[in-house]
């Protein structure tokens, strides 16, 4: 039997009927009607995986707490390899503990149809829903009913979401920022000038990786020096998530810094641009790049020794760990800080032995896990293999 999940506090909706929260979409004035009146017949349009659990008796399933009884949705960005390894991990976890899940993405990223797929669960048999929402204001709107409903809801790379019982993140962007600039410190030997990146000054949780970055630097090493200065905002250089501008902007910072000794970069651009103007430019081991990146994306170069070490989470483990936090939740044992994500047997997984807890922007509960993961030269091979068998290769 399905119960209405209720933290216990009134959640009061606000819509500023002016704000234009997407590119292309209506003001939110009129954003409610769009996903009430749009089309339901979003089904046949997008990637659906049903992992069935064992059947339950009709004895047992009357009573309460059966894992069979439980069914979760979860509704990703899009329909991305990414998003395809999540998957595969909730999905394991769905095995393991004995619940049902299905995936359904959007067919592209329009904000709109994702949360029409959210209000589409009202009045069927889903428990739970988790959200990695492509906007989160408008998000909200839909999760409000749905929780209203009975469903009950959870983020994923949702922090600033409001109508949820909890947003759940692989990496607090405090630590993540912290281990991507602790690397940067020991490529560098604690000396020399560096520059910072971000894909937009607009991207909040970039942002926060570059904030962390700087800090611990002007903390942990004072003979490094940020060479765009300390004053938030102008400390650190847009790529526009494009790796053409980014190849333009490292290649200027270059010309006019020639000492410059590191790059950090926050967007998945910036590692390939570096590493094409390192090449191109000859300045194999004297110019070094820390940030965030993949296998895909940065191992090639790691390879030929041009740029060091890539950061990033595992998202087989983020699946397996959203799939553990709604089953817990429904169970009534909501994950809570000190708490772990565990396999049937007990044992711990990597990066969520110790979750912490802190609160998003807009009031709602966050659980963090630690789960920053890096390739560099002497483990590349290896998650070159892991990827591979998630069904993503890396090459």
């Amino acid at each position: 039997m399905k119960k209405k999940f209720s933290s216990g506090i009134a959640i009061i909706f606000l819509i500023a009927a002016a704000l234009l929260v997407f590119s292309g979409l209506p003001g939110c004035s009129n954003y409610a009607q769009t996903i009430i009146t749009m089309s339901t017949a979003i089904e046949s349009t997008t990637a659906t995986t049903m992992v069935p659990a064992a059947p339950a008796t009709e004895e047992t399933a009357q009573e309460e707490k059966i894992p069979a009884n439980f069914e979760l949705v979860y509704i990703p960005k899009i329909d991305v390899p990414w998003f395809d390894v999540v998957q595969k991990g909730i999905e394991q976890c769905a095995r393991d503990y004995g619940f049902k899940v299905t995936v359904t993405a959007p067919p592209k990223l329009d904000p709109a149809i994702q949360a029409q797929i959210v209000l589409d669960l009202i009045g069927k048999t889903a428990d739970a829903v988790i959200v990695c929402p492509i906007e989160e204001a408008s998000m909200d709107i839909a999760l409000q009913k749905a929780s209203s409903a009975g469903i009950m809801t959870f983020g994923s790379e949702g922090s600033n979401l409001k109508n949820i019982s909890y947003d759940f993140e692989s990496i607090s962007n405090e630590s993540f920022g912290q281990a991507i600039m602790q690397s940067a410190i020991k490529y560098s030997g604690n000396s020399g000038s560096y520059a910072v990146s971000v894909g937009f000054l607009s991207s909040a949780a970039q942002n926060e990786w570059a904030d962390a970055e700087i800090a611990l630097q002007k903390q942990s090493a004072p003979g490094m020096v940020n060479i765009l200065g300390y004053s938030k905002g102008t400390d650190r250089f847009e790529d526009n998530e494009d790796q053409a501008i980014a190849l333009t902007k490292i290649t200027e910072i270059i010309t006019a810094n020639p000492d410059l000794k590191l790059i950090v970069g926050n967007s998945m651009t910036s590692g390939p641009a570096a590493g094409e103007a390192i090449k191109k430019q000859k300045l194999k081991g004297k110019l070094f790049y820390v940030g965030t990146g993949l296998p895909l994306t940065a191992g090639g170069y790691i390879k030929d020794n041009i740029i060091q070490e890539a950061f990033f989470w595992d998202p087989y483990l983020t699946g397996y760990s959203l799939g553990f936090m709604a089953f817990k939740a429904w169970e009534g044992k909501p994950l809570i800080k000190g708490d772990a994500v565990t396999l049937p047997g007990g044992a711990k997984l990597a990066g969520y032995e110790t979750l912490t807890e802190g609160t998003g922007t807009a009031g709602a509960k966050v659980i963090y896990g630690n789960a920053a993961v890096s390739v560099n030269k002497e483990n590349m091979d290896s998650w070159y293999k892991k990827f591979e068998e998630y069904g993503w290769p890396q090459f």
